[in-house]
């Protein structure tokens, strides 16, 4: 009786943060057009687009979840009305509605010019993801393989690395298909949250696969002079670290496999081959023309998808939106992201002359993964990114470019790990929760408990600064 009681209080609590979280970012939505079509104060319009973008992408998304597990069933079956109902993604499609506003803005003002658009960014996140897309239930038997060789343990480490090649939310994707059957009901939010936590730092070993490192993936090459080698060097060890730490808190809750693992199959085949192609160009090759067939596979992803459910259940509807436009609403959010940052730029880089030079760049470097987690928390995880690379941009004549990059590297990794804590702080998330069944307050109340694992991430900032 007391857990149903509990229950209610926590939807009741996610209901009024919806609302609260809603309101406040529609008042600061507000408030940033009237400072900006009054040609107000850059540092205070800066404040208000990060507010209202992480206060508008926390709203819809609780509000999500309530309207989906305890809100009014009339709107569901309503001519019209139930369209929304099968509609996920609900974060990101805000913050592209307030980076939209952004632009419209930007070009009222005249502003727009000094804009960097990240388009091959946005079609390098578009073809990776649908090309992960169309493979991600064939490595089922990959999955199977890895744990023939070395149990439970190497599935979570070897499934959540794999996500630097397939993409963090087509590695929740396979993760969970492969293990939600394998845990019992009250262990299923600590293994959901588990892989939250080593997917998110899994994706780090490649600029293409997790949004956090794509969307600032210029900055560092043009900045620090990053490519894939110095990307490992400086935080792929460290997420290699954190996954293999997290790993081992978690991976003795899988029960054992009885049934024999599935084979494979050559369509199965004939898809990783592609993805395994397509990474790989995006690796030596990258270019104008792997940008167009980046574009090429997005249409061929949505076609497939939208055959594949053209006659789905009313059960299936969230995952046939998912399949078909997941790909497209990711890409088109990294610009987003992108524009709401340039507006924040000036705020960013007032807060970066604030920071005293006197302290050791180790404490800086801390620091800096610390903000960059918390605000991870509470916001997507690249926003986070994008808005804190700027200090360490700041900090080269101060630090110099080697110590700046590996506080630049913090910053990755802060929004990396950040990424686990709260559902929507990161995309794969959300598929994580709705696969092992866990409410946004079951999900708070265990992911916290491994937040000892970012001792593996202050471990190798430790280490490196000393080779540094």
């Amino acid at each position: 009786m007391s857990e149903v009681i509990n229950e209610k209080k926590q939807w009741r609590h996610i209901l009024q943060e919806a609302i609260t979280f809603s309101w406040l970012a529609w008042s600061a939505l507000f408030a940033f057009i009237a400072v900006e079509l009054s040609d107000g104060n850059k540092l205070i319009a800066g404040g208000l687009i990060l507010a209202a973008a992480v206060l508008a992408m926390n709203g819809l998304a609780r509000t999500d979840f309530w309207l989906t597990a305890h809100g009014p069933v009339w709107w569901r079956e309503h001519k019209y009305l139930r369209v929304f109902h099968h509609i996920t993604n609900e974060g990101e499609l805000a913050g592209i509605f307030i980076g939209v506003i952004a632009l419209v803005l930007l070009y009222a003002s005249g502003q727009a010019e000094h804009i960097h658009f990240p388009y091959r960014e946005a079609f390098t996140l578009l073809g990776i993801m649908s090309t992960a897309n169309l493979a991600v239930r064939h490595m089922i038997p990959v999955m199977g393989l890895l744990e023939k060789i070395g149990g439970s343990r190497l599935v979570i480490i070897g499934g959540s690395l794999l996500a630097s090649l397939t993409g963090e939310p087509a590695a929740s994707v396979f993760l969970a298909e492969y293990l939600k059957k394998r845990v019992s009901g009250e262990n299923k939010s600590k293994l959901a949250t588990g892989l939250a936590a080593t997917i998110g730092s899994g994706g780090g070993l490649m600029p293409f696969a997790a949004p956090p490192i794509l969307i600032v993936w210029g900055v560092l090459s043009s900045k620090f002079g990053w490519g894939i080698p110095q990307l490992i060097g400086f935080a792929g060890i460290g997420c290699v670290a954190h996954v293999i730490f997290s790993t081992l808190r978690f991976y003795k809750l899988i029960e054992k496999e009885n049934h024999p693992p599935q084979k494979f199959e050559s369509k199965g085949i004939f898809y990783l081959s592609l993805l395994a192609i397509i990474v790989l160009w995006h690796i030596f090759y990258p270019g104008m023309l792997l940008w167009i067939v980046d574009a090429i596979i997005g249409v061929i992803s949505w076609i497939t998808a939208y055959k594949k459910y053209k006659n789905c259940g009313e059960e299936d509807r969230e995952e046939a939106f998912t399949a078909k436009w997941q790909p497209v609403i990711l890409a088109i959010l990294l610009v987003a992201l992108e524009i709401i940052g340039h507006v924040a730029d000036p705020l960013i880089e007032f807060i970066a002359h604030q920071i005293p030079t006197a302290w050791p760049p180790l404490v800086i470097a801390i620091a800096l993964f610390f903000m960059t987690a918390w605000v991870s928390h509470v916001a997507d995880n690249a926003l986070a990114s994008r808005v804190f690379i700027m200090i360490p941009v700041a900090l080269i004549p101060v630090l110099g470019p080697e110590v700046a990059a590996m506080v630049a590297a913090s910053v990755v990794m802060g929004a990396l790990f950040g990424g686990f804590i709260m559902i929507p702080a990161n995309l794969p998330n959300f598929y994580l929760a709705r696969a092992f069944k866990v409410s946004p307050g079951a999900w708070i109340r265990v992911s916290w408990k491994l937040y000892i694992t970012v001792l593996a991430y202050i471990g190798w900032i430790v280490v490196k600064f000393f080779i540094v």
